[in-house]
């Protein structure tokens, strides 16, 4: 049973690693991508659950492939951390993971900040705008 387990598992954290590298453009190495990534957006939705499974998975997964007879032996890895690795894959397809979330969020506030970015200058100009047009009309 531990060896089919630790196999779904290899499995489906392959399939979730392409997802990432797909995601972020590398080759290989999708899942580091995406702990770095998280590592740097410290106000991202579930990092603090996301980023150490993700660490842990990585971990079980590298131990999995260095040493082959780790897989035929009961590990730390269960069916909920697999659904969680599926689970895990289909928001990062969909752009629901923490990381499109802390984009999607920094995006928005980008725009707003720019808005009122805009909004100051126009109004700066118009404060300096009126007196001299005043002036220049003679009617102060």
């Amino acid at each position: 049973m531990a060896k089919k387990i630790n196999n779904d598992f290899l499995k489906f954290y392959t399939e979730m690693d392409k997802a990432c590298c797909e995601k972020f453009g590398v080759t290989t190495g999708g899942t580091g991508e995406y702990i770095n990534r998280l590592n740097n957006a410290r106000y991202a939705p579930d990092r603090e659950d996301v980023l150490p499974r993700l660490v842990k998975y990585r971990s079980v997964q590298k131990r999995l492939l260095e040493n082959p007879k780790a897989l035929k032996k009961d590990g730390e890895v269960t069916k909920e951390d697999i659904k969680w690795l599926q689970d895990f894959k289909r928001k990062v397809t969909r752009k629901q993971a923490p990381i499109a979330l802390y984009l999607k969020k920094a995006k928005k506030y980008a725009s707003k900040d720019r808005a009122t970015t805009i909004f100051c200058i126009l109004l700066a100009a118009a404060v300096i705008a009126i007196p001299v047009a005043l002036k220049l009309l003679g009617i102060i």
